[in-house]
């Protein structure tokens, strides 16, 4: 299972070294970005304290204690995440049926496509009703394996309530119990939450890494990968939902848009708009701008970092931006926060043709396209 984690060697082997040591912390505290392996480490060590394999194969991922582990089925894995408010019992019990069906949702989503975004209906938190639920367990002993495994994704959700009742759990656990909480912002979480639990950092992951995910296991084209792994930032999960979203077409649509640009011929450009104005109108330019940072930031690398392009395909693009404005490099900074800023406005009520008529100006007078 810890093989299935790219990128974070330093994090496995601290844990890996800890169990072989046979001293694993009561609590962890893993923090990093999205998308980078957090709840699967987590995963992985609460396997590993339970796996029926010789010490040094566990977590092997093939007993039947890791086989329930992995679908989160194993009586003494109790796995917590943001949720709407299930005013679930302490035996787990959601009498909501319409809640209960999204919470068994999340879970297969969880199980089959981890990667996936999964939205509830309304908004979702850590509340105290699952906090009294772990309580509820963590003083039983456990019913299969050695120890009881408790994982709390987003533990920043917390709401204040919650996070007090859990610190009572957390100051004295008793020694059968693990308990993995995971964050992308720990200094959401009370100070006396992060100074009980072992802290362990993940890092967001290279694009090389992303790259060759995307290549190898998702049979992507060498362009495709170094696109998807450019727009996803180091988050893994991100990279494989563009995969599966077929967001490649957001990319023709930018190509489309730079062409334009560079001949500065509004009446296609007009023509464009009408073209590209369907569907979900918000996501279509919101991809788009993402994928216009995208070429942006390769404007940026084209003179002296060229292997790091992402749209390496279409470098005579390129050309023409320094054709016309020889220092075209020191513009991107402060042109992607421009951008960034009418992305926004975007996601706001602003009308999304007055937004890329907006990105088509700024971008054509800022490097000298405009006639």
């Amino acid at each position: 299972m810890f093989t299935r984690i790219r990128g974070q060697q330093r994090a496995v082997e601290l844990l890996q070294r800890a169990l072989r040591d046979d001293r694993t912390a009561h609590s962890y505290l893993f923090h990093g970005p999205q998308g980078v392996g957090k709840v699967t480490a987590a995963l992985a060590l609460g396997m590993a304290h339970n796996c029926l394999a010789p010490k040094l194969r566990r977590p092997c991922g093939e007993c039947n204690s890791c086989r329930k582990f992995i679908t989160f089925n194993h009586p003494d894995l109790l796995y917590i995440f943001p949720t709407p408010n299930l005013s679930i019992t302490p035996e787990r019990e959601i009498k909501d049926k319409a809640l209960a069906e999204q919470y068994e949702a999340y879970l297969e989503n969880r199980r089959k496509h981890p990667w996936r975004e999964f939205l509830f209906t309304s908004r979702t938190g850590i509340r105290l009703d699952m906090i009294r639920m772990l309580q509820h367990h963590v003083i039983r002993t456990p019913l299969e394996g050695r120890f009881k495994v408790y994982i709390i994704e987003d533990a920043e959700t917390m709401g204040r309530q919650a996070a007090n009742a859990f610190l009572k759990t957390l100051e004295e656990p008793p020694a059968d119990t693990r308990i993995i909480l995971t964050t992308t912002r720990p200094h959401l979480l009370l100070q006396t939450i992060l100074s009980r639990c072992q802290k362990v950092p993940f890092q967001p992951l290279t694009r090389q890494i992303i790259e060759t995910e995307l290549i190898e296991n998702r049979s992507l084209e060498n362009i495709e990968a170094k696109t998807y792994a450019r727009i996803a930032g180091g988050n893994m999960e991100k990279a494989l939902r563009l995969v599966e979203e077929g967001h490649i077409e957001a990319r023709q649509l930018a190509i489309e848009f730079v062409e334009i640009l560079i001949a500065q011929d509004d009446n296609e450009f007009l023509d464009f708009l009408e073209r590209s104005h369907q569907g979900k109108v918000h996501a279509v330019y919101d991809e788009l701008l993402t994928y216009l940072a995208v070429w942006l930031a390769d404007v940026g690398l084209y003179k002296d970092d060229p292997d790091q392009i992402a749209n390496i395909d279409k470098t005579h693009l390129f050309d023409h931006f320094y054709a016309h404005r020889v220092d075209a490099d020191e513009l991107i900074s402060d042109l992607l926060d421009t951008l960034d800023g009418l992305r926004r406005r975007l996601r706001g009520n602003v009308n999304p043709r007055l937004v890329l008529t907006r990105v088509y100006h700024i971008l054509g007078e800022a490097f000298g396209f405009s006639r």
